[in-house]
């Protein structure tokens, strides 16, 4: 379906330099979030309630201003041709709630919400065997009726959630969201020391934790709110269900709807070359896949489809292959690993219409999955094949991070084991040395022999109680912190004698972090210190801190959600890409042996450390140009 037939096309828009008062007006006469500001008819930025809740955060006075000066900008657009699953993409990627929708010059057409998609698609398209508590939120934010509303306000701007809860002994009272914001500032009849409970919306609507998401998407829509309280049998606060927690049900229908393509259970794929010749058939159908590779031949291996995934996945344009046979393209694709030639001749010599495999190059830096089956006309008889590849790069990379993860654990085990026995021998030694030292006469080659003995024994005990960190004796304390001033701390306490300095960039507003400062600030000291041992000849260091936001997509093995990422960049000699894939393994280093000899423990540790605070590592290098390692902590859960 094409958002055209469901978008708003009567959509209520201002210039710039109309004034805020003026702006708020209107979205509260018509019901409306967000306002679209257009100039020339074409829109150049968007107001949301969420836009006026962070002006009344950051203190701007409305009086006066134009709406120019607080829209969001530039504009995330589509055309009136976008498929409705693609329209939903660029929401929840761009985690926005609204998407304007523009013309072939530009102008204005119309706006889709995530609304729109539920009233298009009906209720009964989210009727699953599965109730409310399956998909609501439940870390929401709840606060009692004298919680001060500027407070309140502050609170939801720092963390962008759409509403607070008002309770009293658990149960809800009470509501507060963005558009009652928008009123309540409007009105200006608030002062520094109202309280919540006399502004709130009230009642709040609720519904059962047992109930249906049906009957959720029917209140919902029937009583055009945008979220519901969920309450259990108590009436007590269990969480927080939303339009949007209801509308990503949809992607659950488009995973199975392309398994269906998959094994070849459209009618399509059981229609004969003429059919496959009509290209509209599979734009329909296929071209909504994001990452599937899908090329079809005839009985003569001739090319006659050919999406855009494949395009990019193989490195061909379509107009280069249409037509031409597929064993014509050699015996590797341009792009990916994949042997055109054998694959298919393996098919026609063995008869086989399935075949699957794996591949990689030889850099182990691609995975690609492929699968060759074939396509039955109406006779029953075989009328040609299909390809299916898909880039598994990211997947395989998850894999190895678990293997990773599994072998420093194992590893962990023995090493306190053995950790455990060794420090007990080595004390031994320490006392009976020093017991000899105090009872002897002064001889200087039995005093010399017993101070070297015991220097390295003392080394030995050190090696110990980097044996001791990485086998995770203790979990990491929490608490919350500013990360910035534990970087500035970490850094102070490296060697002088390395000559290097740093340069620390952080983001306005960064995100608190909530870590075991001890355990973070000696991986931060650890980076640090092996970027200064990277450059020699000096040089400088960049660290930086900024807010990010993992979502399903990114190929990283951290839940979705908010992040602190730090980057310790420096400007040494650089990893070999050997060395890349075994940087964090225990005992493997890179170093030297010198005045400053390399245990191989460092960044496992460092790894370790991270993994147990729930985040990540990941490093980066380029020989004679430098490394990054860049650290991702998670901030306090605050889901809304």
């Amino acid at each position: 379906m094409k958002i055209r037939k469901i978008l708003t096309s009567t959509v209520i828009s201002v210039s710039p330099d109309t004034a805020v008062s003026e702006t708020i007006a209107l979205m509260e006469k018509n019901r409306i979030s967000c306002m679209v500001v257009v100039e020339n008819k074409k829109p150049v930025g968007i107001f949301t309630e969420r836009d006026f809740v962070q002006a009344v955060h950051r203190g701007y006075r409305l009086d006066g201003l134009e709406i120019g000066e607080l829209m969001s900008k530039p504009v995330i657009t589509a055309s009136s041709s976008t498929n409705i699953y693609e329209a939903y993409n660029i929401l929840e990627t761009r985690k926005i709630r609204h998407l304007v929708i523009v013309g072939p010059r530009g102008e204005l057409e119309g706006l889709i919400t995530q609304s729109d998609i539920m009233k298009s698609l009906g209720v009964e398209y989210f009727v699953e065997v599965k109730n409310i508590s399956r998909i609501m939120t439940r870390n929401v934010v709840a606060v009692g009726k004298d919680y001060l509303l500027r407070d309140a306000v502050s609170h939801m701007a720092k963390y962008s959630i759409s509403c607070i809860i008002v309770e009293e002994d658990k149960c809800p009272v009470g509501i507060l969201t963005e558009r009652d914001v928008v009123r309540l500032f409007r009105e200006d009849s608030k002062r520094d020391d109202t309280v919540i409970g006399k502004v709130m919306s009230r009642p709040v609507r609720t519904i059962s934790a047992g109930d249906s998401v049906h009957e959720a998407a029917m209140i919902m829509s029937s009583e055009r709110i945008r979220r519901l309280v969920v309450v259990d049998k108590n009436g007590i606060i269990a969480g927080l269900i939303t339009q949007h927690d209801i509308v990503r049900q949809i992607e659950d229908r488009y995973i199975e709807f392309l398994k269906e393509i998959i094994r070849g259970k459209e009618e399509v794929l059981q229609k004969t070359k003429k059919i496959l010749n009509e290209k509209i058939v599979l734009e329909n159908i296929l071209r909504s896949s994001t990452d599937l590779a899908i090329v079809a031949v005839d009985l003569g291996l001739n090319i006659v489809y050919y999406n855009p995934v494949a395009e990019r996945l193989f490195g061909y344009k379509a107009e280069e292959v249409i037509g031409r046979a597929i064993t014509d393209l050699g015996t590797e694709a341009k792009s990916y690993p994949f042997n055109f030639k054998e694959a298919f001749e393996t098919v026609q010599r063995e008869g086989e219409y399935t075949y699957t495999t794996e591949r990689k190059k030889e850099d182990g830096t691609h995975y690609i999955a492929y699968r060759i089956s074939s396509i039955l006309g109406n006779n029953r008889n075989l009328a040609g094949f299909v390809l299916m590849a898909q880039d598994i790069t990211d997947r395989k990379k998850l894999e190895e991070e678990l293997l990773k993860a599994q072998k420093l654990e194992s590893i962990g085990v023995l090493a306190g084991g053995i950790a455990h026995d060794f420090n007990n021998l080595i004390a031994g030694i320490l006392n009976c040395i020093s017991l000899a030292k105090s009872s002897m006469d002064n001889k200087d080659k039995v005093i010399e022999s017993l101070t070297m003995a015991e220097k390295a024994s003392r080394l030995a005990r050190d090696l110990t109680q980097q044996l001791f960190t990485f086998a995770k004796i203790g979990e990491p304390v929490r608490k919350i912190a500013v990360i910035t001033e534990l970087i500035k701390d970490s850094v102070s306490f490296s060697p002088d004698d390395l000559s290097a300095a740093y340069e620390l960039y952080t983001s306005p507003e960064l995100w608190p972090v909530e870590v075991d400062e001890g355990q973070i600030s000696r991986v931060i000291h650890n980076l640090f210190l092996n970027a200064r041992e990277a450059m020699p000849n000096g040089g400088a260091i960049r660290i930086r801190a900024e807010n990010v936001v993992i979502g399903a997509k990114d190929s990283l093995p951290l839940k979705e959600g908010k992040y602190v990422r730090v980057s310790i960049e420096d400007q040494g000699v650089g990893v070999p890409k050997m060395h890349l894939q075994k940087i964090f393994d225990p005992y493997f280093t890179t170093k030297k042996r010198g005045s400053r000899k390399g245990t191989g423990l460092g960044l496992a540790i460092c790894y370790s450390i991270v993994k147990n605070h729930d985040g990540h590592i990941t490093v980066e290098s380029e020989m004679g140009v430098g490394t990054t390692f860049c650290i991702y902590l998670p901030t306090p859960q605050i889901l809304f």
